[in-house]
C-alpha cells in the first residue's frame, strides 16, 4: 500500500490520481507557506514551477508576479489538474502548463528568473545533471528554489526510501555540493524551527 501511495506521488494518473494531487494541495500547504517567506519575488520576475502537481503554488506565484508563471509535470492527470486550477490565467496568455520530463525540458535556454521545485527532487533521476538542466533555463543571477518536507534527517526517511527504488532525500549539505557542482554560484538553505521542512535557493 506504502509503495502504490508513492507511485502516485511520482506520477499521479487514474482516478486515485486525482484525489493524491488533491490530497497534495492539502498537505504540502505548511512546506509551500513555509517556501514563499524565504524567497523575494519581484513583479518582473517569469517563473517555472517544476512537478507543479494541481497547480496551487502557480497560483500562488501569479499574485506576485506580473510576468508569466508556468509549470511543468511528467504526469498527465497532474497537468489537467494545473490547467483546470489556473484556467483564467491560461486563457489570457498569463500561464501554459507543458508535460514533459525535468531532465530533458523543452524550454529555452535562459527563459525563467525563478524556477521552484516543491516536493518533488526525490524522484528525478541523475539529480546532478538535472540541476545542470534546471540551471540552464534560469537567467543570469535567477534563482532556483527547492522546497522539501524533510532536511534528510526525518524519522520518517529511511520507511520511504525502504517503500520504493529509485527514491532519494538529501541533505541541505548534500543539495548544497550538487548545486555547486551543476554551476550555480552560491546557495542558501533554511529550516523551519522546530520541524524538518527545508527550503533551498541557489543563485546563477
Amino acid at each position: 500500500m506504502v509503495a502504490k501511495k508513492i507511485d502516485q506521488c511520482m506520477k499521479p494518473h487514474g482516478e486515485e490520481g486525482i484525489q493524491t494531487i488533491k490530497n497534495m494541495n492539502e498537505n504540502h500547504k505548511e512546506i509551500s507557506e513555509f517556501a514563499f517567506q524565504c524567497i523575494t519575488i519581484t513583479k518582473n520576475d517569469k517563473i517555472l514551477d517544476i512537478g507543479c502537481g494541481g497547480g496551487v503554488n502557480i497560483e500562488k506565484f501569479l499574485k506576485l508576479t506580473d510576468k508569466n508563471v508556468d509549470g511543468l509535470d511528467y504526469s498527465e492527470i497532474s497537468v489537467a489538474e494545473s490547467l483546470k486550477r489556473n484556467k483564467s490565467s491560461v486563457e489570457k496568455g498569463r500561464c501554459r502548463i507543458i508535460q514533459a520530463d525535468v531532465s530533458d525540458m523543452p524550454i529555452e535556454n535562459e527563459s525563467y528568473d525563478l524556477v521552484s521545485a516543491f516536493e518533488t527532487i526525490y524522484f528525478w533521476p541523475d539529480i546532478g545533471n538535472t540541476f545542470k538542466e534546471v540551471l540552464r533555463i534560469i537567467k543570469t543571477n535567477g534563482q532556483f528554489m527547492i522546497a522539501q518536507g524533510t532536511d534528510g534527517n526525518h524519522p520518517d526517511d529511511e520507511k520511504w526510501l525502504a517503500s520504493v527504488e529509485g527514491m532519494s532525500v538529501y541533505t541541505s549539505a548534500q543539495l548544497e555540493k550538487y548545486l555547486l557542482n551543476a554551476g550555480f554560484s552560491s546557495v542558501n538553505s533554511f529550516k523551519k524551527e522546530n520541524d524538518y521542512i527545508l527550503v533551498v535557493i541557489a543563485q546563477k
